[in-house]
């Protein structure tokens, strides 16, 4: 009975979560700045959950029209880590996705003032096109890292992450009503078509970061 009481609290010891282990982390990457809380769910696992966001400008090309476009990167994640040796070495397998509203938009470059559908220039008359590339709200992740150990010992650690995340941007394009109808539709339809095929390249989109976490 003694052996099977201290093989039970040993087992427990194991599973249940760290003490001291609450963390605290900022980091940078190609989701921007952002900051994270990360809670053991035991000795090899940690969910954690984060928030990220930068917004800058960034020209791009689609069919025949250049736009004038600003990114916006802002997003909450929530993770689930997996450590398959926590006690040798800090790797881990990380799962889970990524909320928000990402979205790339831009209006159409006319220093002529006319716009150029699928060939054919027609006059903005002090009218813009607009387009707007939004990713889905929920997008899965799945990546892998170092840091974040559920068994690390108190105060500042570095980590690092390299993963990606999957979503398939939906585009749109407002484009003026009269220049709808001098264009004729099918026209409009092809142009919004070669936004959404130079979108449809970032569907998968790369995460890397590094950060400093504090463990308390």
């Amino acid at each position: 009975m003694k052996r099977l009481l201290v093989t039970l609290a040993a087992g427990f010891a194991l599973s249940a979560p760290v003490a001291h282990a609450h963390e605290i982390y900022g980091q940078v990457g190609t989701e921007g700045l952002g900051i994270g809380f990360s809670e053991p769910l035991g000795t090899r696992d940690n969910i954690r959950a984060e928030f990220n966001g930068i917004a800058f400008s960034h020209n791009f090309s689609a069919g025949a029209l250049n736009y004038d476009g600003k990114a916006k990167i802002y997003h909450g994640g929530l993770y689930l880590d997996f450590f398959p040796a926590p006690a040798t070495v800090p790797f881990r397998i990380t799962a889970g996705m990524l909320i928000g509203g990402d979205n790339v938009s831009g209006d159409a470059i006319s220093p002529s003032g006319t716009v150029s559908i699928n060939g054919t220039n027609y006059a903005t008359n002090g009218e813009t096109v607009h387009a707007e590339a939004k990713y889905p709200t929920v997008r899965p992740y799945i990546g892998i890292g170092f840091g974040h150990t559920p068994v690390a010992q108190k105060g500042f650690s570095a980590f690092f992450d390299a993963g990606v995340t999957y979503g398939r941007p939906h585009v749109t394009l407002d484009v003026p009503a009269d220049i709808v109808a001098e264009a004729g539709q099918a026209n409009v339809d092809q142009q919004r078509q070669a936004l959404q095929d130079k979108a449809d390249k970032w569907r998968w989109y790369p995460i890397v970061k590094v950060g400093v976490t504090y463990r308390f």
